[in-house]
């Protein structure tokens, strides 16, 4: 493993998803005291899957044009650059900024993050020996999980703290020091990759007199996710996991904590931090059982897919608080380690310079498919209540569980290190 471009990577990832935090919840908050409104405050989540969704059909583009590391450090530059000019805008101008130019802001920021997702899970395999992938995705997921259960945590706190206006400049500051740490990155890979980016220029000159079509650059990512046979189960699972998420969108739960376990606002966040504590077990046995894992991908598919399945299903009929809590705590490990075991082999089923594309054809899969689940979902509790909504969600599941089993001697082989192809 490059030690220190791993490690700036990760480093970065923290700082840039712990700003992403902050600067949601204070936009919230001052959203909500400006205008009174619940909808202004429900469009920020709308409009950031939105962004990603549509960002992430047209993220091939860039991710063609620049190198990994370039592009992360132009990216998160420009994340910065916006987030300070909203800043000023908010609490420097003379002019008070309207509400939707607000909005407008996190449209932006949100596109922005739907070119650095892609790139960042796309380099890892730059930065760290195929044998440790498994163990690199853990430490990952398991960091963002931390920074994420702090930062929700922490966020309202720092808001009485300090104030809205100097938790937007803290995340400024977040930015700016992500900013520089994918800078670094940026050098490190130009300076070890130069002869294999030399490499696969010629190669692609020899290969085409002529420039791709944009559809076909657009085309791309999709194609190798229906080529090859493991992307295409992992694409099916990710379908059928897409649809069923939904299900745990914050106004449902509210609904199911209050409807089924007759509780008030507070369990509420029990409920949602019991997972994000789960979900920071799983990766930490992630990387605690690596090598296990690492041979063991498809099991862990398949197990963690049945799992969790079955766990949604007594989520739905069980009815008793702390067996709901407990339940929601498990749900954590079983997801996050499927969730790594599928990266991981995603990471290893393809050469290097596909999977930008192949995974941003699959960010755009799972943005789509969540969209359509968090309105079904909704329309679902509203129509036949949240019990029904969860039972749908779980035969879902049961679907992604089933499409596993059906196709485990492929993931079972494709896992196998000694027969991955990956250069």
């Amino acid at each position: 493993m490059q030690k220190y471009a791993f490690r700036l990577l990760w480093t970065g990832q923290s700082l840039s998803a712990l700003g992403d935090v902050l600067y949601i919840v204070a936009l919230i908050t001052l959203l909500y005291d400006a205008t009174g409104s619940a909808a202004y405050t429900a469009a920020i989540p709308f409009l950031r899957c939105f962004a990603n969704l549509v960002s992430g059909i047209l993220a091939p583009i860039a991710l063609e044009r620049f190198a990994l590391g370039r592009l992360l450090t132009y990216a998160q530059t420009f994340q910065t650059l916006l987030l300070l000019v909203l800043t000023l805008a908010m609490f420097v101008s003379s002019v008070p900024i309207s509400p939707p130019i607000i909005l407008l802001f996190v449209l932006l920021l949100s596109w922005l993050e739907a070119w650095i997702t892609p790139a960042k899970n796309a380099i890892v395999p730059k930065l760290v020996e195929k044998h440790r992938l498994l163990k690199a995705n853990g430490l990952l997921s398991m960091i963002e999980q931390t920074v994420r259960l702090a930062g929700w945590a922490a966020g309202a706190a720092l808001l009485v703290a300090i104030g809205a206006q100097n938790v937007m400049w803290t995340t400024f500051a977040l930015f700016a020091l992500a900013t520089i740490a994918m800078a670094l990155i940026r050098e490190r890979e130009r300076t070890e990759d130069k002869k294999q980016i030399h490499a696969k220029a010629s190669r692609d000159e020899m290969a085409s007199e002529q420039p791709r079509t944009l559809r076909e650059k657009l085309q791309e990512g999709w194609l190798v996710l229906w080529r090859v046979p493991a992307l295409r189960v992992v694409s099916m699972l990710e379908l059928f996991e897409g649809l069923a998420g939904g299900i745990f969108v914050g106004g449902v739960m509210l609904v199911y904590v209050k409807e089924l376990l007759h509780r008030g606002e507070d369990w509420w966040g029990f409920i949602n931090a019991s997972y994000l504590l789960g979900a920071l077990v799983g990766g930490a046995f992630g990387i605690a059982l690596s090598r296990w894992v690492d041979r063991k991908l498809g099991h862990t598919i398949l197990y963690g897919s049945i799992a969790f399945s079955a766990m949604t299903f007594g989520f739905a009929w069980i009815h008793v608080p702390i067996a709901a809590l407990v339940l929601n705590f498990l749900m954590g490990p079983a997801f996050q380690l499927r969730d790594i075991a599928q990266r991981t082999l995603f990471q290893r089923s393809i050469e290097p310079d596909q999977l930008p594309q192949a995974f941003a054809a699959k960010g755009t899969l799972v943005y789509a498919t969540f969209g359509i689940s968090a309105l079904l979902m909704a329309a679902l509790t509203d129509w036949l209540g949240v019990q029904s909504a969860l039972t749908v969600s779980a035969i879902l599941y049961a679907c992604c569980a089933a499409v596993a089993y059906a196709n485990k001697r492929l993931l079972f082989e494709a896992s196998d290190v000694r027969k991955t192809s990956v250069s």
